[in-house]
């Protein structure tokens, strides 16, 4: 991440490949429970990564960057939930 600030393209780039295979983890867990499938993970995979290139800005040099990144995608994940709250499954039997 420090070495993308500083302007290294190829750095900043490595670091959004080797945070997808996480995201994607973190968000299919999260999303099975809710009935979610892949597509809908892969979708805010997505939209995280745009969002830690266009905000990257707004990380502090002096913090450590997981907890940056999970706020980051907890956030996607919040408002992907309530876009959606109206069209997600049921998984209760009645």
């Amino acid at each position: 991440m420090l070495a993308g600030l500083d302007g290294d393209a190829a750095a900043h780039t490595a670091l959004l490949s080797k945070l997808s295979p996480y995201l994607r983890a973190y968000f299919k867990g999260r999303l099975v429970r809710v009935g979610r499938g892949p597509a809908d993970a892969e979708d805010l995979v997505q939209e995280t990564l745009i969002a830690i290139h266009t905000r990257r800005h707004t990380y502090d040099r002096s913090q450590l960057l997981t907890p940056w990144m999970h706020a980051v995608a907890r956030y996607k994940l919040v408002d992907y939930l309530r876009r959606t709250k109206g069209s997600v499954k049921c998984n209760r039997s009645s």
